[in-house]
């Protein structure tokens, strides 16, 4: 089998412990009570259907949110790596950010409506602190793990981040169970502190049990920011050299955008095309954290198998299968068995490719790398749903903008047909300062 080598850490990843990797995977567990439940879920129908309520700019206004959010993230992740390399204060910078989502996260419980601009504000700080401290967390995987079990940890991390998406749901499903409707406002509004406090409680462990093993190479801050400008000026010219990393960022930027577009989209569809509602859509939910669990765990085990580039054109397969069938389905229960497809293609997607890049990612510049490759998300994260919400400002109706997910996938499986399935050995990461 020919698959990607993974350059040598500067210490043993055996260093890592039993208990060091369960507080990393513990992260996803709290990523997940937040992106299921605040992204995914109740704070886009929160905001379309009670903040906006007398609205009919509501879907395009979450969309250019989204878009400006991440667009923020992605222009400011990769500095915000390269500088916790540089520093070597990687956790400290992921706690601030972590804090600051945790508070913002139990804020929009404050929010009514009319609330437009507070809660826009507000969604936009705890989804740009909480893209910081996810992307900076993962950084940590080629850290504690060794090569040959990269995709099942990032699998298993991705699992548990499955069981937190589940708990803060069956946390939430009496608050919800009502519906998205003016006399059920107050116990919807209770969501937001009780995910906050899911999401802070769940990432504890990381803080204490994790530690970063590539020391920064300069401690004083003010030398530091000198360096991390030195650093930054060399990254784009070196990682212009690296075709394969470019080869790459480019898929992963294409299958990122179609897959956030159904991730963002799918609580409104549901409702507003299906009429799934209420307790109906924990359950939508609840099966899409079955298939991601599940999905997860089985794609980490084929990675290590048949390499990440295989891995990741039979998930993007698997993509275009269940956005085909959702463009013409009509029953609830077969938009159910979808969902359970989506799941499990969306829950492995991210664990692959965070797998893949701890094997291309040079561990003196984990967090550059890793800042990098937030950038590229982020951009697709914002791109994917600012174009579905304008093709859904023209046509007012999901059948045409579905088709754009399509397009994003089925592109971004060609360029994969030109990743090499070995990284090149000739090229040299090293980037001096």
């Amino acid at each position: 089998m020919i698959a990607f080598k993974k350059n040598p850490s500067p210490k043993s990843t055996q260093e890592a412990g039993i208990l060091e990797r369960i507080s990393w995977c513990a992260f996803d567990f709290s990523n997940s009570a937040f992106s299921t439940v605040i992204v995914d879920l109740v704070f886009s129908l929160y905001f379309i259907r009670i903040i906006c309520a007398h609205r009919t700019d509501a879907t395009f206004l979450l969309t250019f949110t989204t878009f400006l959010n991440q667009l923020l993230v992605g222009l400011i992740l990769p500095l915000v790596g390269t500088l916790s390399d540089v520093t070597g204060k990687r956790k400290e910078i992921i706690s601030f950010f972590f804090i600051l989502c945790t508070l913002s996260t139990a804020y929009l419980g404050t929010t009514v409506e009319g609330d437009i601009l507070k809660a826009l504000i507000t969604y936009a700080i705890a989804h740009i602190t909480f893209s910081f401290s996810e992307s900076l967390v993962a950084s940590f995987l080629p850290e504690i793990a060794p090569e040959s079990m990269l995709g099942r940890l990032s699998g298993w991390a991705r699992s548990a981040g499955n069981l937190g998406a589940f708990v803060s749901l069956m946390a939430i499903y009496p608050m919800l169970s009502g519906g998205f409707i003016q006399s059920n406002i107050e116990r919807i509004r209770l969501c937001f502190p009780l995910v906050a406090a899911l999401y802070g409680f769940a990432g504890l462990p990381f803080f204490f049990n994790t530690q970063q093993r590539t020391p920064g190479s300069q401690k004083d801050f003010s030398v530091a920011l000198k360096n991390f400008y030195a650093r930054t000026a060399l990254m784009i010219p070196s990682l212009l050299k690296q075709k394969y990393v470019l080869l790459f960022f480019l898929a992963f930027f294409l299958y990122g955008s179609g897959a956030t577009v159904i991730m963002v989209v799918i609580a409104v569809f549901s409702q507003m095309q299906l009429g799934i509602s209420g307790a109906e859509q924990i359950w939508l939910f609840l099966t899409l954290q079955l298939g991601s669990a599940i999905g997860a765990f089985i794609f980490g085990f084929i990675e290590d198998t048949f390499g990440p580039k295989r891995t990741l054109q039979l998930n993007i397969a698997l993509w275009f299968i269940c956005v085909t069938l959702t463009l013409f389905l009509e029953q609830k229960w077969l938009f159910f068995f979808v969902s359970f497809l989506i799941g499990a293609a969306n829950g492995s997607l991210y664990s692959v490719s965070r797998a893949l890049m701890g094997l291309i990612s040079p561990p003196e510049q984990v967090g550059e790398y890793f800042g990098l490759w937030g950038l590229v998300g982020r951009f697709a994260s914002g791109i994917g749903p600012l174009v579905f919400g304008l093709l859904f400002a023209v046509n007012k109706s999901f059948q045409t903008p579905l088709f754009a997910p399509l397009v994003f996938f089925g592109c971004g499986l060609i360029v994969l047909f030109f990743l090499p399935n070995q990284k090149p050995q000739k090229i040299d990461h090293k980037i001096s300062t």
